[in-house]
């Protein structure tokens, strides 16, 4: 569905971010909701799982109480006692591990004909849904990154070994005075 033609865009934030290697990471999975909705299910997934993984349940925001979710994520959520409506709503906040060296994109959906997914409308009916995804960039920590520097240098240094030294010839003018 177009950006114009949803009830609700569910997004990360940040949408783009870097982390070093080993490192624990978290991102904010939010909502542009317009109509008010009563609560909500998704999932989310890491689709390169090798270069980042879930680290333990979400965290849901602090609009919604936190409720069952029958796939086991713990990504679901019910306003109360009011509903919920307004742009970058928190819906929950993962944490994940950076595991390789890469690039990976987080994506949020819910299964189709899934009951417990989508965003329940006040006073009924079901949202249509927008989805925005999110991209990881996982590098080496800095230490590593100095010696593969160093390692570069020591690989290029080494291949022009044995070869003739360039000498450059630098005139130099001196001029000495003394006291008196």
């Amino acid at each position: 569905a177009s950006a114009g033609l949803v009830d609700v865009t569910v997004r990360f934030d940040p949408p783009e971010q870097t982390v070093q290697l080993g490192d624990p990471f978290t991102v904010g999975l939010v909502a542009d909701i317009i109509p008010p909705v009563l609560g909500w299910g998704l999932d989310v997934s890491a689709v390169t799982r090798d270069i980042i993984s879930p680290v333990g349940l979400p965290t849901i925001g602090p609009a919604w109480v936190p409720t069952y979710a029958p796939d086991g994520d713990g990504l679901a959520g019910l306003a109360f006692p009011e509903s919920v409506s307004g742009p970058g709503v928190l819906l929950a906040t993962l944490t994940f591990h950076a595991d390789a060296l890469g690039e990976g994109d987080l994506t949020a959906s819910v299964t189709p004909d899934d009951p417990w997914e989508g965003f329940a409308l006040d006073p009924t009916g079901f949202a249509t849904l927008g989805f925005e995804s999110g991209h990881v960039t996982v590098i080496p920590e800095p230490a590593v990154a100095m010696l593969l520097g160093i390692g570069a240098l020591w690989v290029l240094r080494r291949s022009s070994y044995g070869q003739p030294r360039q000498t450059i010839e630098v005139p130099l003018r001196l001029t000495v005075s003394q006291p008196g």
